[in-house]
């Protein structure tokens, strides 16, 4: 038994030096390779959801009053109590995100406190979260650092105007852009309207009292940089000690029964922690974020519910598309609106109830909010063209209008849930001007049915981007790295890879000069540093893949994921390839007028480095890594230039 195991085992070492061994094993390996990859990325997509369970959130329509709550009370006493429920639990906040003020942007400036003056006076919310980026923080477009005249701006815009209106609170929480070249966010704390920051780094917890109905907390999420250094920071940090400190707050207001609401500037999967944020964050109702502009224009609508239970929804800046969100919690059913200023009148439903009336009707009970900027003579609504009448509102108080909709049971099927007879509800607005305006709930204007959210939209906020840039720059250096080992160890595997791409892969590698050059071009951003110098005020710092080292503190590696992403693309991928197809091309001396237009893609490559290397010696500023991509661009054009005149 002994000898026929050896023999067996001698039999595979045999077979593995054969070539054909050696392309099993090659196979193997690379197999092995995109597996463990594709586990770091399915890792990453854990909280994903399939999309048919990303609409709607369970029980979040359902009825307070059953059937057989219905038959406790008389007639009179049922619609009384209706009635009275109708006025309680109800508050509205608005959400604005990503100002970008700046003193190149007058018109915008006066947009901005338009909105402030006319907007926040007619909406007249329980508070004003706004989530980042207040000001641009930017020279020349690529130096990062804080400009006291953009902050004077903001302050002229809010805090001057906020004397008017002192019954709403204006929270604001730092972005990405609010703390370039900061150590501890002076400029921010100097000029922001946050009720109080005491002795912690970010505001405290607000409490909104609700009228006759649960209290709801506020607590802010700070995940910027500190300190604030002058790039890397498209993604956030939070601490242990603050996730701790944050966790204790969630803790507490839940224990007093409240609702609790998360809100800061960086979507969850653009923060790097090390304890899983969506299961702290879960202990919440949303959260609400900005920071990724809806995709950076490409995505219009961003919200996911995780599997946590946790609804996330991202803003898109103001800065662009001047959106804005209105927002309401409604006995605990949470719903919001996203708007583009000014429009008006707007229309947001914040609950409704179904509930039976008799065998051969359902009556609907609709809780509306309706704001315009003109004096209000009468609110209506109907169910669709087809279905009733028009039904005139009563108004409770403030924007709360409620309307009693009775709807027969041989037009309209009695199952018929509350989402879809809001889909069919129209409501008509009069003002005293004499004009009306008729809107269509879910369109421009009217809301109450969460948008359908774009699939790439949540697969974004789902996923944890910092690890989708490492697979994608770890997946492209072991490609390249692989060919090179490949073509060093004279590895055949003919039916894989040409071998026209194994003569150019051993030419390159076999050379010692341009193998050396080559791997220090793949492999110096995994080792050496990136920049050594001022990263903060005069904190001085050094940047490594691994870590970011200012003054006495270190920052996650995973900072500089984005930018080692965006650095393959743009300079060792497209260098790699330019470099290996020449190599290939001097075996055949029939294609040498190919070798023109790769002189060219060169020239590009190499010109597209040089904002960012001058952008540093000019200007001092590494937003675009330009130390780094100086030292690789040199390397660039040795190898190009090394590779001329390589023979095999």
């Amino acid at each position: 038994m002994r000898h026929t195991r050896s023999t067996k085992m001698a039999n595979l070492l045999v077979r593995a030096v054969t070539p054909r061994g050696r392309r099993v094993y090659l196979m193997m390996a690379t197999g092995l390779f995109l597996l463990s990859m594709s586990l770091l990325f399915i890792k990453s997509l854990s909280g994903k959801l399939p999309m048919r369970h990303l609409q709607f959130n369970e029980g979040f329509y359902r009825s307070k009053y059953l059937e057989s709550n219905y038959l406790q009370y008389s007639r009179k006493d049922w619609e009384e109590k209706i009635d009275r429920d109708s006025q309680r639990g109800l508050i509205w906040l608005v959400q604005i995100s990503d100002i970008h003020l700046h003193t190149g942007a007058v018109e915008e400036v006066q947009h901005f406190q338009e909105f402030v003056d006319d907007a926040i006076t007619i909406l007249k919310p329980a508070a004003v979260l706004v989530t980042g980026d207040l000001t641009n923080s930017k020279v020349y477009g690529v130096k990062l650092a804080q400009l006291p005249q953009e902050w004077s701006i903001y302050q002229r815009s809010v805090k001057d105007r906020l004397v008017l209106n002192n019954s709403t609170l204006w929270l604001d929480i730092a972005g990405n852009h609010d703390n370039f070249d900061e150590v501890q966010h002076s400029h921010f704390k100097a000029h922001a309207v946050q009720v109080d920051f005491g002795t912690s780094r970010t505001a405290k917890a607000t409490v909104i009292r609700g009228i006759d109905g649960q209290n709801i907390t506020l607590l802010p999420l700070d995940a910027s940089l500190k300190p604030g250094i002058r790039a890397f920071n498209f993604l956030g940090h939070l601490p242990d000690e603050e996730l701790k400190d944050l966790h204790n707050a969630a803790l507490e207001a839940r224990t007093k029964g409240n609702i609790v609401m998360f809100y800061g500037h960086y979507p969850i999967s653009t923060i790097v922690s090390s304890k899983d944020l969506k299961k702290l964050l879960a202990m919440g109702t949303a959260y609400l974020c900005g920071h990724l502009h809806t995709g950076f224009g490409f995505i219009d609508t961003m919200w996911t519910r995780h599997a946590t239970g946790l609804i996330e929804v991202e803003l898109a800046d103001w800065f662009h598309n001047h959106r804005y969100r209105i927002l309401t919690v409604d006995n605990g059913q949470v719903t919001w609106l996203d708007i583009t200023h000014p429009s008006w009148p707007v229309v947001i439903v914040s609950s409704v109830g179904r509930y039976p009336k008799g065998q051969a009707s359902v009556r609907y009970i609709v809780r509306l909010l309706v704001f315009t900027n003109e004096e209000i003579s009468a609110v209506s609504v109907r169910v669709d063209d087809n279905l009733g009448h028009w039904i005139t509102c009563k108004h409770k108080y403030g924007p709360l209008y409620t309307a009693t909709v009775d709807v027969q049971t041989d037009t309209w099927e009695p199952h018929v849930k509350e989402e879809d007879f809001v889909k069919n509800l129209q409501v008509l607005v009069g003002n005293s001007s004499g004009s009306k305006t008729l809107l269509r709930i879910g369109m421009e204007g009217a809301g109450f049915l969460r948008p359908q959210p774009s699939y790439l939209g949540s697969l974004i906020l789902s996923i944890k981007l910092h690890d989708v840039f490492l697979v994608i720059y770890m997946t492209g250096i072991g490609t390249c790295s692989l060919l090179l080992i490949l073509g060093r160890y004279q590895v055949r595997c003919d039916p894989l890879i040409p071998k026209r791409m194994i003569g150019a892969s051993s030419s390159l590698s076999n050379n010692r000069t341009v193998f050396v050059l080559v791997v220090v071009f793949l492999l110096y951003p995994f080792i050496g540093p990136w920049y050594i110098g001022h990263l903060a005020k005069d904190k001085l710092g050094a940047v490594f893949m691994w870590g970011i080292f200012v003054d006495s503190t270190m920052l996650p590696g995973e900072l500089t994921y984005p930018d080692a992403f965006f650095l393959w693309i743009t300079l060792q991928m497209p260098v790699f390839i330019i470099v290996f197809i020449k190599k290939m091309l001097s075996f055949d001396t029939a294609r040498h007028k190919c070798g023109r237009w790769l002189t060219v893609w060169m020239m590009i490559i190499i010109s597209f480095q040089l904002p960012s290397i001058f952008a540093w010696l000019v200007l001092d500023s590494i937003l675009l890594n330009g130390p780094l991509r100086l030292i690789l661009t040199l390397i660039a054009i040795s190898l190009w230039k090394r590779v001329q005149y390589t023979h095999v």
